[in-house]
């Protein structure tokens, strides 16, 4: 069941939260394929997820 309802800052595809989103959690954009960040809840709130970089051993 979604609660609350936000779209892509890349393609302004809806996207819907879910009852149980948490903060932090990682969405896929279904229109554009980006990922996103749950940033809040109340307001909803989504950014672009944060890029994991290699370490190489460092």
């Amino acid at each position: 069941m979604e609660s609350d309802s936000i779209e892509c800052p890349d393609c302004g595809q809806p996207k819907g939260l879910a009852s149980g989103t948490q903060i932090g959690q990682i969405l896929n954009c279904a229109g554009c394929g980006a990922l996103l960040e749950v940033l809040a809840l109340s307001p909803p709130e989504i950014g672009h997820a944060p890029q994991i970089e290699e370490d190489f051993g460092e």
